[in-house]
């Protein structure tokens, strides 16, 4: 098992604009961005930072993720996980992207667990 990359989300109304600020911080372009329809979210990842835009009804049901790792395997972790006390709040479910999970970790903390897909894999 291992974790390619930790993303911190930052939740915004506005993709575009806050995409132009962060892209200028870092300088640096998003490396991946699209619309996840089923959740009417649209998101871009910039450097190490996992924007998620929408109205506020829309983030709702997403601002409790502390932090996203994209992972070579997400079975692999969710037995892993499930085996050291975490809990499993949004099991295994395909997403533009390839898969995720979301995962209460025995602290407490809400990560989102994200195989992505050869064609989708964030540099």
């Amino acid at each position: 098992m291992q974790i390619h990359k930790i993303l911190t989300p930052i939740y915004v109304n506005e993709l575009e604009k806050t995409l132009l600020l962060y892209e200028e911080l870092l300088q640096t372009k998003a490396g991946n961005k699209f619309h996840y329809l089923e959740k009417n979210l649209d998101i871009a990842v910039v450097g190490q930072l996992l924007l998620i835009s929408g109205t506020d009804e829309a983030l709702a049901a997403v601002r409790n993720i502390a932090l996203s790792f994209l992972v070579d395997d997400v079975c692999a972790y969710k037995s892993w996980l499930l085996e050291n006390g975490a809990v499993i709040l949004q099991d295994i479910t395909k997403v533009p992207t390839g898969y995720n999970m979301l995962v209460q970790q025995p602290d407490g903390t809400v990560i989102e667990y994200v195989e992505h897909t050869r064609s989708t894999h964030v540099k």
